[in-house]
C-alpha cells in the first residue's frame, strides 16, 4: 500500500517587523512539526512548498524535498496543492501549514495517518468548519474541489456539503484547534508547556510581552473570576474554560464560519456587538464592558467584517499587539487605542482568541494550577 505523502505549505507575510516575526515563528514551528511527522513510518516522503528561500535553506538538514512556488504566479492555495499532488503522483495526502497544530503530539498525528492508511476514501481534518490541515484519499477525487479553494479554510466544509466525500473532524482540543496565524497566537503559544523546542527557543529570543494577556490569566486563575468571550466562540472552547476555571463567564457568540460559509465575502456578516459599538462609540463600548466583566477576549474580526472592513495584514497584526500608532485604518486605530486604554485587560485578535487559543490558555493555566482539575462546580452567567 502506498504510504502517505506529506505536503507542508508555508510562505511569508511581508517585510514588516511583525510579519517577519511571524515568518520566523512558522519556520521554527515547521521544524518541530517535521521532526514529529517524519518519525511516523507510514509517512513515505515529505515535500515542503514555500515562496521563502530562507525556509528552504533552514530545512537543508531534513530529508525533505523543497519545492519553491513559481515566482511569476500569484499564490492560490487550492491550485498549488493540486499541482503538487499531480507532480508527485500522490494518492494518500497529509497537508499542513507551517504553523499548523504546534500542540498536537506525535501519537495523535500517528492516529490520523494510521486511519488514513486503512481507508479507501476519507478526509480527516482538525475542524470541518475551518480546517488548518487535512489528510485525505484518494487525492485525485478530492482534487477538483480543492483546486477551487483560494485558502484551506473551506476545503473540508465544501467536500462535506457539496459532495458525498466522507469527512471526519477531530475532537476539539487545543492540539487540534490551535495554530499560529497571528501575533496573538505567538503570545499564547509561548505560555503553553507543550510547544516544540525550536518554537520555544525562538519565542524566548523574540521576547514579546503582553501585560493584557498576563492579567487575563490572573483573572482566569482567580476564584470566581469574571470573563467575557466575544466573537466566533466555539462551544468546545467555552466548555474547556468552564471545566478548567472557577470563573463566571459571559459569552457572545457571533458569526462562526463567516469565512468558510462565504458570508464575509458576500458582505452578509452581522454583529450585535458591532451595532452597539456604533451606537455608543468605541470608548463607551469598552467602558460598558468594564462594567460587565473583569477581562475580555475579543475576536475583533467579526466587528471588522460586519462593517465591511478588512484592513491590511500589517494593520491587523499591529492592532493585535496594541501598536495603535502604527495602524493606518482609522476605525481599527480608534478601536485598538480604546482597547489598550480600557480599565480592564482586553485581548484582541482573530478567531483563535475565542477558540483554539482559549483552549490553549486554559491548558496553560491548568499546567500551572493542577488543583483546578477535577472540580465539581461550574459557574456561568
Amino acid at each position: 500500500m502506498e504510504r502517505t505523502t506529506l505536503f507542508l505549505l508555508t510562505g511569508g507575510w511581508g517585510e514588516g517587523d511583525v510579519e517577519q516575526a511571524l515568518n520566523g515563528a512558522h519556520r521554527a514551528a515547521a521544524r518541530d512539526l517535521l521532526e514529529t511527522l517524519l518519525q511516523i513510518p507510514s509517512i513515505g516522503r515529505a515535500i515542503v512548498a514555500t515562496d521563502d528561500p530562507t525556509t528552504a535553506a533552514t530545512l537543508s538538514d531534513f530529508p525533505v524535498t523543497v519545492d519553491l512556488d513559481p515566482p511569476s504566479q500569484p499564490f492560490h492555495f487550492g491550485r498549488r496543492l493540486v499541482e503538487l499532488i499531480e507532480q508527485y503522483n500522490a494518492e494518500r495526502v497529509l497537508y499542513t501549514g507551517g504553523g499548523s497544530a504546534p500542540l498536537l503530539g506525535k501519537n495523535r498525528w500517528a492516529e490520523v495517518v494510521g486511519r488514513l492508511q486503512q481507508a479507501d476514501r476519507l478526509l480527516i481534518t482538525n475542524n470541518v468548519h475551518s480546517c488548518d490541515w487535512a489528510a485525505f484519499t484518494p487525492a485525485r477525487e478530492a482534487g477538483p474541489i480543492i483546486a477551487e479553494q483560494p485558502n484551506d479554510n473551506a476545503i473540508a466544509w465544501t467536500l462535506a456539503n457539496q459532495t458525498d466525500f466522507p469527512v471526519v473532524g477531530m475532537e476539539a482540543s487545543a492540539g487540534s484547534r490551535f495554530d499560529i496565524d497571528t501575533p496573538v497566537d505567538l503570545l499564547i503559544a509561548h505560555r503553553h508547556p507543550e510547544i516544540g523546542s525550536h518554537l520555544r527557543r525562538y519565542l524566548d529570543e523574540l521576547g514579546w510581552e503582553s501585560p493584557q494577556l498576563d492579567d487575563i490569566l490572573v483573572e482566569m486563575a482567580r476564584e470566581a473570576g469574571s470573563l467575557m468571550v466575544a466573537g466566533r466562540a466555539s462551544s468546545a472552547a467555552w466548555r474547556s474554560l468552564e471545566q478548567g476555571t472557577r470563573c463566571w463567564v459571559r459569552v457572545f457568540a457571533e458569526e462562526r464560519g463567516m469565512r468558510a460559509s462565504g458570508r464575509q465575502g458576500r458582505g452578509e456578516v452581522r454583529s450585535l456587538l458591532a451595532d452597539y459599538l456604533d451606537l455608543v462609540g468605541v470608548e463607551r463600548f469598552f467602558e460598558t464592558l468594564s462594567e460587565l466583566t473583569n477581562a475580555v477576549l475579543l475576536d475583533n474580526r467579526v466587528i471588522l467584517a460586519s462593517k465591511a472592513l478588512w484592513p491590511s495584514t500589517l494593520d491587523r497584526f499591529n492592532s493585535d499587539l496594541y501598536r495603535w500608532e502604527d495602524v493606518e485604518e482609522p476605525f481599527l486605530r480608534r478601536l485598538t487605542r480604546a482597547a489598550a486604554e480600557a480599565a480592564i485587560p482586553v485581548l484582541m485578535g482573530g478567531h483563535s482568541v475565542v477558540a483554539g487559543g482559549l483552549m490553549a490558555l486554559t491548558e496553560s493555566l491548568l499546567a500551572g494550577n493542577p488543583g483546578l482539575n477535577g472540580k465539581d462546580t461550574q459557574n456561568t452567567r
